[in-house]
């Protein structure tokens, strides 16, 4: 082994002596440029945590389209979002998928827009109306879908009619037919029930506006009709609509409870629908 004094004189060569201080400035360095680095990674950290407990990280608005039936609220409530929502851990797939799990929507698309925006695009299933079946209230769809209605989804009896009466073969006729119906004029219609005193002509539509209807299942679509012949002939509390489904003629005359029915007669064809 080197004892002191050779190890001050290799120490004291030149060579020997530059090699060392190369040698304990790259350790400097090393640990210097890993401080730095640390540093940058603490400040960014220390940033990063500062926005994401900030309200500019939120989600500051969220729309919704395409929906009629289904609430803004109901919609949103669905996604799980709100305006207290990190907009940076917002995953479109993810919320597309819990929209979709109301039996009510049929397509969802969820858009991260500038600013914080998020856009939530959705297609609903068509309504008819809903029935009452194996003791509880369904909601019918044009693909005859039945879906249970319930305190959440009550408020959808306010748009579509009360259809009560019919097997099932009429309500699969009913269905397709109300699928070329827009789904304001489903929203005027109250009511829709079977009217046995009525051979062919046996659906009774009862409107919201007080106007009854008597048509087959094949003469529904016939209400697309429904707002030019309303505004066109004076109704009166005696007087309801006919629709016959073959000539595609749309009528007025007694309604079928008074005692005393009246011949149809040629003037009190009011549309023409062919």
């Amino acid at each position: 082994m080197l004892d002191e004094q050779e190890k001050k004189m290799i120490d004291n060569i030149p060579f020997v002596h530059e090699r060392k201080q190369q040698k304990d400035n790259y350790q400097f360095n090393k640990i210097k440029r890993r401080y730095f680095i640390l540093s940058i990674f603490l400040s960014l950290a220390v940033i990063a945590a500062v926005y994401l407990l900030s309200n500019r990280s939120n989600v500051f608005s969220i729309s919704v389209n395409g929906n009629y039936y289904l609430s803004d609220d109901d919609i949103i409530s669905t996604s799980e979002l709100s305006t207290s929502s990190k907009y940076l851990f917002v995953f479109p797939s993810i919320v597309e998928k819990r929209i979709l799990s109301n039996p009510l929507v049929e397509e969802c698309e969820v858009s991260l827009l500038d600013n914080n925006l998020v856009s939530i695009d959705i297609r609903e299933k068509k309504i008819v109306g809903y029935i009452f079946e194996d003791s509880n209230y369904q909601i019918l769809t044009i693909d005859n879908d039945k879906i249970e209605l319930t305190t959440d989804n009550a408020y959808l009896i306010n748009k579509i009619p009360l259809i009560e009466g019919f097997i099932e073969d009429d309500l699969i006729l009913i269905e397709k037919q109300m699928e070329n119906l827009d789904s304001d004029l489903i929203n005027e219609v109250s009511e829709i029930h079977y009217y046995a005193p009525l051979k062919y002509q046996y659906v009774e539509v009862i409107m919201r506006d007080g106007n009854y209807i008597f048509t087959s299942p094949y003469g529904l679509d016939i209400l697309n009709k429904y707002y030019d012949m309303e505004s066109s002939y004076g109704m009166s509390k005696d007087s309801c609509f006919y629709f016959e489904d073959i000539s595609g003629n749309a009528y007025v005359s007694n309604c079928p409870w008074e005692k005393e029915v009246e011949e149809v007669k040629p003037e009190q064809v009011i549309e023409d629908v062919e």
